[in-house]
């Protein structure tokens, strides 16, 4: 019973970390929020907070879990179960693309969640097996671990662009067509396909997309995000017993 208790103790502070750094976040960027910030916001301690989360960037990883699924959710419910993957694909690079044209917090946010090693990890690692599904029939030869490796490379330019902001030379479609031949051509995907995949892309309203997912990610950090999304790892609670 006593071990409950601190385990829903340390769930409800977790929620209120994770609500009002998420607002921060979004607010000033990543680079920006320091924890002693986080702390004024929620009337705690720092060291409240460290007990929460163990650093800003684990914070900062259950928010790209949740905005990750949240944004290739968005998409495969916009294009259907029966889409075409690499329209899919398509759609849903470009989306983190859009998201970073918001403002300069959510370029920060984005790029930082490119960089950091725990966040990256996770993003390469949880695409690596869909990349072989989508791309395997174009590279029959390449194992998950080719893919992976071939994920950190269309990464790289991805990372690369969400850095560079539009301007009226540089336009998001641009931006777009750019990294869709880069990465369609480092799987592979013959020229006539990549063009077709372009070209349906451009067609989407993704911006429409990108503001409605960030407004639901700021109405769900203010309400309280869900039990998954504050989910640490065995490690953070091997910690939480020893407290």
């Amino acid at each position: 019973m006593k071990q409950g208790k601190r385990y829903q103790r340390m769930e409800e502070t977790r929620a209120q970390v994770l609500r009002y750094a998420v607002v921060l976040f979004l607010e000033q960027g990543y680079q920006e929020t320091t924890l002693d910030q986080i702390a004024g916001r929620i009337d705690r301690t720092k060291s409240s907070v460290l007990r929460a989360y163990p650093d800003k960037e684990s914070i900062l990883y259950a928010l790209v879990t949740h905005m990750f699924g949240a944004q290739f959710s968005s998409v495969r419910t916009m294009l259907g179960a029966n889409a075409d993957p690499l329209l899919v694909y398509g759609a849903e690079t470009a989306l983190q693309l859009y998201i970073c044209e918001l403002g300069e917090p959510l370029r920060d946010l984005y790029t930082s969640a490119y960089t950091l090693p725990t966040t990256a990890d996770y993003i390469y690692r949880s695409t690596a097996q869909e990349l072989q599904q989508i791309f395997g029939k174009y590279l029959p030869d390449a194992t998950q671990s080719d893919f992976y490796e071939l994920d950190l490379a269309s990464g790289g330019v991805m990372r690369g662009l969400m850095a560079r902001k539009c301007d009226m030379y540089f336009t998001i479609e641009k931006k777009i067509a750019l990294f869709l031949q880069c990465a369609l051509k480092i799987y592979d995907v013959p020229a006539q396909e990549r063009e077709a995949v372009i070209t349906r892309v451009l067609a989407m309203d993704l911006g429409a997309m990108a503001h409605s997912l960030v407004e639901k990610t700021i109405m769900l950090a203010r309400a309280g995000f869900d039990r998954d999304t504050l989910r640490v790892s065995a490690a953070d609670e091997r910690e939480v017993d020893a407290l």
